[in-house]
């Protein structure tokens, strides 16, 4: 007649299931979050491919974030990059990484759509378009067109040096309708998480993609001006921007590191 298990039999049992849990959930994990950032390099992929699309239609022509954003006059009706988007890659799902935890909610009596300039739209991407591409914002316009308006105008083609490094797509803070925050744009100036800023959502790395459609995933801290950097001019906000670790570039209109060495240091974070 077989004996039962005595109570330190059972004991030695689950100690062993114990540790090859603790040994196999990280495992697990990592596999999961390695999954996700797998579909968010071909979401972003999919969103620049859409974007070739697009300006193979428009004349080579980019557009803005939202329309009226280098105006001032969007509004609720306005479509934001997400929307124009829409016709070429058929779901606006895409501007949402896997990898953000916070789920899409209504607001103010609006359904999230992601395709328009209102809360519950544009501050509820996790995927944004580089700022940049709204000319108004970058330094050319900031910085040395001030006292003019030519800032208005849009970008084409011709006017990037090095489309294999010119970001257009990356991982954005998402904000919650209620709060403050702008998911739909990726500004790389403010900081890591901060408002409108870089998101590090994939364990310290974003997920970008660039004018040529390749995407791929990088350190976070290196896509933003490394702290070395000192702009010579202390007026002209976002003249380094194009001054990171990556070497990617952000701003067309500001200096590039092998062109014109406008900024002090070259410093990694």
């Amino acid at each position: 007649m077989r004996k039962a298990f005595t109570l330190i039999e059972l004991l030695v049992v689950i100690a062993i299931i114990a540790i090859l849990a603790a040994i196999l959930f990280p495992v697990f994990a990592q596999a999961k979050a390695a999954a996700k950032k797998t579909q968010a390099l071909s979401n972003v992929k999919q969103l620049s491919t859409a974007m070739v699309m697009y300006i193979g239609d428009y004349d080579g022509v980019y557009y803005e974030a939202a329309q009226g954003f280098s105006t001032g006059t969007e509004n609720a009706n306005s479509f934001i990059w997400n929307g124009w988007l829409q016709p070429y890659t058929k779901s606006t799902q895409l501007a949402l990484d896997p990898a953000n935890t916070y789920p899409v909610q209504n607001f103010a009596g609006s359904n999230f759509t992601g395709e328009y300039y209102v809360p519950v739209d544009y501050k509820q991407l996790s995927i944004g378009y580089n700022i940049y591409f709204t000319s108004q914002f970058g330094w050319g316009c900031l910085g040395q067109f001030a006292s003019n308006s030519p800032c208005q105008v849009f970008f084409s083609e011709g006017q990037f040096q090095a489309p294999s490094q010119q970001v257009m797509f990356a991982n954005s803070t998402y904000a919650a309708p209620s709060a403050v925050g702008n998911g739909f744009i990726v500004w790389p100036y403010h900081n890591i998480n901060a408002q409108d800023g870089i998101s590090d959502i994939h364990s310290g790395f974003t997920v970008i993609s660039f004018m040529d459609s390749h995407a791929k995933a990088l350190k976070s801290t290196t896509l933003l001006v490394s702290d070395q950097v000192v702009e010579i001019d202390p007026n002209a906000d976002g003249q380094c921007v194009n001054y990171n670790a990556a070497q990617v570039s952000w701003d067309p209109t500001a200096p590039y590191p092998q062109d014109q060495p406008l900024c002090e240091g070259h410093g990694i974070r």
